[in-house]
């Protein structure tokens, strides 16, 4: 007898699927229900290799293994128990394959077969499969085997047994799960709750009194307050009427403690006219500690335990739009002079100070709304709610407790605060703003806080105007060299000039140095804008040796940067040699920051350039980091007050006396002595009676281009106007005057 393909079950009525009646599974193994209709019934554990007895009659087909492997079970079925027209189509059906292909469509699927029974003839059954959890498992299968040789009874008894059936054995299909994957389950239809593993209240705080467990878990404070969102969220699916649902929640076991819980809800699809509904709870605590660990390590900096850059990024976008009536700013700072304080005092004192610093952020921000990362070796980032004036705070708190960190280094930090004001605006893009207004105050002594706004965007907007030009302008000889005369006060004649370069912007007009100059120094062009302004000078200088002038020497600036270069002096002699200028002719002027940036090559360098005749000029002495060892040590001819000494010997006698005594130093040091930003007779006055006689400011000349220079030292041959107290101080201390007509007067 031929027997037909497995088929797919869809009557609701043959399913072994219904209203959990029976609380004890192991009771239900004995029932009458069962086994009238029923003679075995078996899991499946494709993943495992077990195919179990869970209830067996041998009354009419013999005694069933308690468990076997599932090549076992089959070997011993093909070899006898299964008629040898069914082996193969045996064979294929108890496959986990087949079995999900069929299983896909239905709740169930068949297979009719012809087996053995005690007396050697072979009865037809019926083998029907579904899964061992109405959402499926995916390797656990329950197997009821059915003889179809059975008596059939009345249409009425058969539904009433039907339903029954179906209870008892959804509750041995719960047994059968927790038996072999420790999943708790319950089940409710409506309002009532049909099942409930006894191991629930066993493991789970609260009272379990016939309440939903998501309602006892609620009322009864089983749930972790912190996880009332996800929890929230699931309800509110169910309550839409979506089929299925999960959440991962903590819930307090009966010893108080919190575990991780998996729960999951499905809607079971039975024909019934009341919705039911499956749970399942699995402990999970261990593995979702687990990967909170891996997540920890893989989302925090582990020195600090901030947030590292990435992960920073990602939360600040999610917190500023969840959050959008809050007033975000994010700032970013870094500690000065980090690197010395790690080779000073080692690696372990550095790492230190960052630990102490993340405290000290971590004990100052709002849990929930703000967050800080490290970014870096030393720069950490902060994302703040209430606004500048909240900023303000934060950063006086925390710069005030490390002011006291240590008696051995001082601790210093330089914020750049960046406001939100578009939520919309990515994170990384927020802290690269906070970045360029903590670069405008890095380094600074007045202010160690700087607010990316709309004069600074005007200022990098303008700056990028000019970096996206400069290449162009320095090509097209748009800089141009200006000069200033240095005049000898008591004559009023010139005795020198100062360099300066001045942008002949073809559509913007003269833009003056303060406007690029800085922004060359930070981005290395003004190595290059220097060389040419030099080889500018030196040209001017060798026209008019050309002309039979008697040219003053010129002085021109450099850049702390030209002494990273060892070719220095070779450039610089190359030059003269190029134009057959005497090396003195070319006044080289360094400012003091210059001298506080790799002194022994800078020594070096300045050592060799004195040997081949150039003449040092220190520029701007009592600004920046003044030191008297810098006059002694450094082979310096002429020292440029700056314009501060001036103003201050005027107008109090604590500069006078400061002043006056800088000055005496230098003369004693045999060294000349220059004052610039002379802009009125007192200042020239002052100057003279304090025993220096030359000066550079508006007094006497703007810096003026190279025609009109030529015109006033070479073609006019005529001193600048001295005025007569001038004149008169001038006489009395035995210095030179002169008589020609004065250039203009003033």
């Amino acid at each position: 007898m031929k027997i037909p393909p497995p088929a797919k079950i869809n009557d609701s009525a043959s399913l072994p699927l219904g209203n959990l009646a029976a609380d004890d599974a192991g009771a239900v193994c004995h029932s009458p229900d069962l086994q009238s209709r029923y003679f075995d019934i078996c899991l499946i554990d494709f993943e495992a290799d077990v195919f179990s007895s869970v209830y067996h009659n041998p009354a009419k087909f013999g005694l069933s293994a308690p468990q076997l492997t599932l090549s076992e079970k089959i070997r011993d079925e093909l070899a006898g128990q299964v008629h040898p027209d069914d082996a193969e189509q045996f064979a294929c059906f108890l496959t986990q394959q087949s079995l999900q292909e069929h299983l896909a469509a239905s709740p169930a699927t068949a297979l009719d077969i012809h087996q053995k029974a005690l007396d050697g003839s072979y009865h037809p059954v019926r083998i029907i499969v579904f899964p061992a959890l109405a959402q499926g498992s995916g390797h656990m299968y329950l197997v009821c085997t059915e003889d179809l040789e059975q008596p059939q009874i009345p249409e009425d008894i058969r539904h009433k047994s039907e339903v029954l059936q179906r209870q008892q054995l959804d509750a041995l299909r719960y047994k059968a799960v927790v038996d072999h994957t420790r999943t708790l389950v319950f089940e409710w239809s409506g309002k009532d709750l049909t099942y409930l593993s006894h191991r629930i209240p066993e493991l789970l705080s609260g009272d379990y009194d016939g309440r939903n467990p998501f309602d006892v878990w609620r009322e009864d404070d089983v749930l972790y307050t912190g996880d009332m969102e996800p929890f929230d969220t699931c309800l509110a699916r169910l309550a839409l009427g979506i089929r299925s649902g999960e959440m991962t929640i903590r819930l307090r076991r009966r010893d108080g403690q919190y575990i991780w819980c998996k729960v999951t809800y499905t809607k079971l699809d039975d024909g019934e006219s009341v919705e039911r509904y499956i749970g399942t709870l699995n402990d999970v605590d261990a593995a979702t500690r687990s990967e909170q660990a891996l997540r920890l390590r893989a989302e925090h900096d582990p020195l600090t335990g901030a947030y590292n850059t990435q992960t920073f990024f990602e939360k600040i976008d999610k917190l500023i739009k969840s959050r959008p009536n809050e007033q975000y700013c994010v700032l970013r700072f870094d500690v000065a002079g980090f690197k010395a304080i790690n080779e000073s005092f080692g690696l372990e004192e550095g790492n230190r100070l960052l630990r102490g610093i993340a405290r000290l952020i971590r004990q100052r921000l709002t849990p929930e709304k703000e967050i800080f990362a490290r970014l870096t070796a030393d720069v950490f980032a902060v994302c703040l709610t209430g606004g500048s004036e909240r900023t303000l705070q934060f950063i006086q708190a925390l710069s005030l407790r490390l002011d006291h960190y240590s008696d051995t280094f001082r601790v210093k930090l330089f914020f750049g605060i960046c406001p939100v004001e578009n939520t919309r605006t990515p994170a990384h893009i927020l802290c690269d703003w906070a970045y360029l207004a903590q670069k405008t105050v890095k380094g600074s002594d007045i202010v160690n806080f700087a607010f990316y706004d709309d004069a600074l965007r005007k200022h990098l907007h303008d700056e990028s105007y000019i970096t996206d030009q400069m290449y162009e302008a320095l090509e097209k000889h748009q800089f141009r060299l200006f000069l200033q005369p240095k005049v000898q006060i008591s004559s009023g004649r010139i005795v020198g000039a100062e360099a300066l370069v001045r942008w002949q912007h073809p559509t913007d007009g003269l833009i003056l140095p303060g406007r690029f100059i800085p922004l060359f120094e930070r981005n290395g062009f003004i190595m290059r804008l220097d060389a040419y302004i030099w080889e500018q000078t030196c040209k001017t200088l060798r026209t008019w040796l050309d002309k039979k002038y008697d040219p003053t020497p010129i002085s021109v600036n450099m850049s702390r940067l030209h002494f990273n270069d060892d070719d220095l002096p070779l450039k610089l002699v190359s030059l003269m040699n190029k134009y057959n200028l005497p090396r003195h002719m070319l006044e080289l002027e360094l400012t003091e920051s210059a001298f506080f940036a790799n002194e022994p090559r800078l020594v070096r360098l300045m050592d060799e350039l004195r040997a081949a005749g150039f003449v040092f000029s220190m520029d701007d002495f009592g600004t920046g980091y003044s030191s008297l060892s810098t006059l002694r040590d450094l082979p310096f001819s002429v020292v440029k007050l700056d314009r501060t000494f001036i103003s201050d010997g005027t107008t109090n006698q604590r500069g006078q006396i400061v002043a006056r005594n800088t000055i005496a130093l230098a003369r004693d040091l045999d060294m000349t002595i220059v004052a610039e930003g002379v802009e009125n007779k007192e200042h020239a006055r002052f100057l003279l009676n304090s025993g220096c006689n030359c000066a550079q400011g508006f007094y006497y000349s703007r810096p003026v281009d190279t025609a009109e220079f030529e015109v006033l030292c070479f073609v006019q041959e005529k001193a600048f106007w001295v005025h007569p107290q001038l004149k008169e101080d001038a006489i009395r201390l035995g210095l030179p005057i002169s008589t020609e007509a004065p250039i203009r007067e003033y």
